[in-house]
């Protein structure tokens, strides 16, 4: 190998290791829970496929038609102190079948909750209805902060 070709495969070994470099800490730094307080509400068949080929993330579900809307208010609230978006499954929702249990759209959790997933094993669930609306945001936010510690940090 003549003084060129060493001096270019240097070159190629120091992009290589860079590149892999670069990989690793936008990976770890990555995180499947994250956004920018964004709350979808999915259809069910929409929150079924998400479930099945994803199912990472926090997940509403709404039963109460009553306070549906405080809810939402408190939880979106919270997402967006915590850098993270969550989906929403509604029950009124024209589309879900009532006669059909929550886990059959992949949502093993209690109605009026939030939870977070873990593909697509529910891992906690915090229940909206226990709290008072004045302590809900501060209740929502911790248990979003403790979620994210206990299952997505290294």
């Amino acid at each position: 190998m003549n003084r060129k070709q060493k001096i270019v495969a240097a070159a190629a070994g120091v992009v290589v290791a860079l590149g892999i470099g670069t990989a690793a800490i936008s990976s770890h730094n990555s995180s499947p829970v994250q956004g920018n307080g964004q709350l979808e509400e999915l259809h069910p068949l929409e929150m079924k496929k998400f479930m099945k080929e994803d199912g990472t993330g926090f997940i509403m579900y709404s039963f109460d038609d009553d306070t549906r809307d405080v809810y939402m208010h408190e939880v979106k609230k919270a997402l967006k102190e915590n850098e993270v978006d969550a989906k929403e499954i509604y029950s009124r929702d024209p589309l879900y079948d009532r006669s059909k249990s929550s886990s059959y759209y992949g949502v093993f959790q209690s109605s009026d909750t939030l939870a977070i997933y873990k593909n697509g094993e529910m891992k906690q669930q915090i229940d909206l209805d226990k709290y008072n609306p004045s302590t809900l945001e501060d209740e929502l936010s911790h248990f979003i902060e403790t979620s994210k510690e206990l299952y997505f940090e290294e």
